[in-house]
C-alpha cells in the first residue's frame, strides 16, 4: 500500500517550520526597522537675539544687497534676513568654526573679525565670559554684534545692521523694534562684566589694539604679525640693582650689572636683546626711564620690560612669551616680534601714566 498518512504529516511540518521562520525573521527585523526610523536631531531653537521676526516686527525678506565682504572671514551664516524695505540687516552664525592656524579659540575670532567689521574698538574677550555684545552708530546707521555658548556648548554669533529711514513717523516704529534688539543683547551680556583696568593692563589694551585677543585668567594673549604671545604679569617688585624713574640717570654699569644678574640667573638663556634701555616714543622727549631684555630659553623666546616707578613705589615687570614651533622655529624673527611689542608697551604706558 502506498503510505500516505507520513506525508502529509511531513509536509505539513515543513508548512509549521517555514511559517515559524518567517516569524522569526519578522521579529528580528522590526528592530532593525524601527533603529533605521530614529527620528533626526532635534535642530536647537533660535537663540532670543537671533528670532528676526520676534525683533523686527516684520516677515524676513531675502536681502538685495551683496554680503559684506568685511564679513568673509566668519564664514557661510546659517541665516541672513533683511526687512523694512532692506532697512534691517541680521545675519546669524550658529555654529562658529575653530579657526586654523590660530592659538586663540573661536570665541575670542569671532568676537575680533565683528568688531572690525563694525569699526568698534572691543575691549578684550575674557575667557570667563559666557558671552558679550558691542554695539556702534550714528545717527545714519546703527551696528550691534554678539557672540555667546548656547545650551549645547557651541559658539554662536550674530550682526544687526538698521539704517534708520528719513520718515518720522516709521523712524519711530523701528527705534522702537531697535529697542528690542538691544534689550535682547542685554541679557547676553548680564554676568559678563568687564575685568579691572589695572594700569599695566590699560597700556596693554592701548597696545594691543586692533589684534585678536583675549584674557585669560592672568595670561593675556593677542597675536601679532600671525605670532602668537601672551603677556605674563610680574607685579610690582624690587631689584638688587637700583633702576632709576628718570632717564637722565640711568647709567650703562646699572645695565651691565642687571645683564650680568640676569645671565646668571637664567644659565641656559640665549640673549637676543641684553638688557637695554629703550628710547621714548617722541624723540628727546623726557619719559621715564623703561628696560627690556629678549632671550631663548628651551623652546620659547621670552622677553620682559621694566618699568621703574616714582620714589620707592617699585617696579613694574612684565613679560611676553612666544613659544617656537616647527613651521616658525628661527628665534630672531620671533624676538624682532617680542621686543616690538615691548616697545608698544613701553610707549603706551608714557601716554597713560606720564
Amino acid at each position: 500500500m502506498t503510505p500516505t498518512r507520513p506525508l502529509q504529516r511531513d509536509h505539513s511540518c515543513a508548512i509549521h517550520l517555514v511559517a515559524g521562520a518567517c516569524a522569526l525573521c519578522a521579529a528580528l527585523m522590526a528592530p532593525v526597522q524601527a533603529a533605521g526610523r530614529k527620528p533626526a536631531p532635534a535642530v536647537p531653537p533660535t537663540p532670543a537675539i537671533a528670532d528676526f521676526t520676534a525683533l523686527s516686527g516684520a516677515r524676513p525678506g531675502d536681502c538685495a544687497a551683496p554680503t559684506d565682504p568685511a564679513l568673509s572671514t566668519m564664514g557661510m551664516p546659517t541665516m541672513r534676513r533683511c526687512a523694512w524695505g532692506q532697512r534691517v540687516e541680521m545675519l546669524y552664525w550658529r555654529s562658529i568654526p575653530a579657526p586654523a592656524g590660530t592659538c586663540l579659540p573661536p570665541a575670542a575670532i569671532a568676537w575680533y573679525r565683528l568688531a572690525q567689521a563694525i569699526h568698534a574698538d572691543a575691549p578684550p574677550w575674557s575667557a570667563a565670559w559666557s558671552g558679550r555684545t558691542i554695539a556702534t552708530g550714528t545717527g545714519d546707521a546703527q551696528q550691534l554684534a554678539a557672540v555667546w555658548r548656547g545650551g549645547d556648548g557651541q559658539w554662536s554669533a550674530t550682526l544687526w545692521r538698521w539704517r534708520p529711514t528719513d520718515k518720522p513717523a516709521t523712524r519711530t516704529w523701528q527705534a522702537g523694534h531697535w529697542n528690542d534688539v538691544t534689550q535682547a543683547a542685554h541679557a547676553i551680556d548680564a554676568g559678563n562684566p568687564l575685568p579691572a583696568a589695572s594700569p599695566l593692563f590699560v597700556a596693554w589694551r592701548d597696545s594691543s589694539q586692533g589684534k585678536p585677543r583675549m584674557l585669560d585668567g592672568d595670561t593675556w594673549r593677542w597675536v601679532s604679525d600671525k605670532t602668537c604671545l601672551r603677556l605674563e604679569t610680574s607685579g610690582i617688585s624690587q631689584t638688587r640693582i637700583h633702576l632709576p624713574y628718570s632717564r637722565d640717570d640711568a647709567r650703562l654699569e646699572q645695565r651691565s650689572g642687571m645683564q650680568v644678574q640676569l645671565a646668571r640667573r637664567l644659565p641656559d638663556a640665549e640673549w637676543l636683546q641684553p638688557f637695554t634701555l629703550l628710547d621714548p616714543a617722541k624723540p628727546g622727549e623726557r619719559t621715564g626711564a623703561k628696560f627690556i631684555a629678549v632671550w631663548k630659553e628651551g623652546r620659547s623666546v621670552k622677553g620682559q620690560l621694566w618699568i621703574p616707578l616714582r620714589g620707592d613705589a617699585g617696579i613694574v615687570r612684565a613679560r611676553i612669551v612666544s613659544d617656537l614651533t616647527a613651521a616658525s622655529a628661527d628665534p630672531k624673527q620671533r624676538a624682532a616680534v617680542v621686543e616690538r611689542e615691548l616697545t608698544a608697551l613701553a610707549h603706551a604706558w608714557e601716554v597713560r601714566h606720564e
